[in-house]
């Protein structure tokens, strides 16, 4: 029987569009320039290239373990969330229009991550510092993990850094609760991939955790 907290996808999906991200607040942009403010509802524009035409980990795989700052003082290593879904939420730069609109667009749909229990991690190759600034400024409360030295060394393990910028994709990886990847998915630099196919990812991890139980 389906828990009366389950809430179908599609329905998420509604509330993930609806969202309006904040006005950018004029600090200086990071990384790659790219052109535009982009939002969340361009789906069709995201690439949906197959893991392995870009030779990213197969799905079923486990995921590449790592161990990285969350904080000046904190570290967060991915095996210590097994038991729980992971949303891996690969971004070129802080400060960047596009990737503050989608993570805004994340911490705004945060309650319904939380709800299929999943845990939220973003991830670029800029520093704590810079992080914990732009977190500020942007409300972001969900940890942002710093790639910064050895720099994209993570990013490079999920085959998901963007060379020659020297910054990570814009990639997106669903882990189940044993730390297998489930989904992935590429989007282009100056594209914000929305919530839809995270959700529609945790959606189905729900469903097959309920038939097989």
């Amino acid at each position: 029987m389906i828990p009366h907290r389950f809430v179908p996808a599609r329905r998420l999906r509604r509330r993930a569009h609806e969202f309006t991200p904040p006005p950018a607040s004029g600090h200086p942009r990071g990384g790659v320039n790219h052109p535009g403010r982009v939002t969340a509802s361009h789906p069709s524009r995201v690439d949906h290239r197959p893991m392995t035409d870009v030779g990213w980990p197969e799905r079923g795989r486990h995921a590449p373990d790592f161990c990285l700052r969350s904080g000046p003082d904190r570290w967060l290593t991915l095996s210590q969330l097994r038991g729980r879904p992971v949303v891996l939420a690969f971004y070129p730069a802080d400060w960047n229009p596009v990737c503050s609109d989608q993570m805004a667009l994340y911490q705004a749909v945060l309650p319904e991550f939380t709800h299929f229990g999943a845990a939220l991690l973003g991830i670029s190759v800029d520093g704590v510092w810079c992080h914990r600034a732009w977190a500020e400024d942007r409300g972001i409360t969900f940890p942002l993990l710093a790639d910064f030295e050895p720099k994209g060394e993570v990013a490079r393990a999920y085959h998901a850094y963007r060379l020659p910028e020297g910054v990570a994709e814009r990639a997106l990886f669903v882990l189940d609760r044993d730390g297998h990847i489930t989904w992935a998915q590429v989007s282009p630099p100056d594209v914000n991939p929305g919530a839809d196919g995270i959700l529609t990812a945790l959606e189905a991890l729900t469903y097959e955790r309920q038939v097989v139980s």
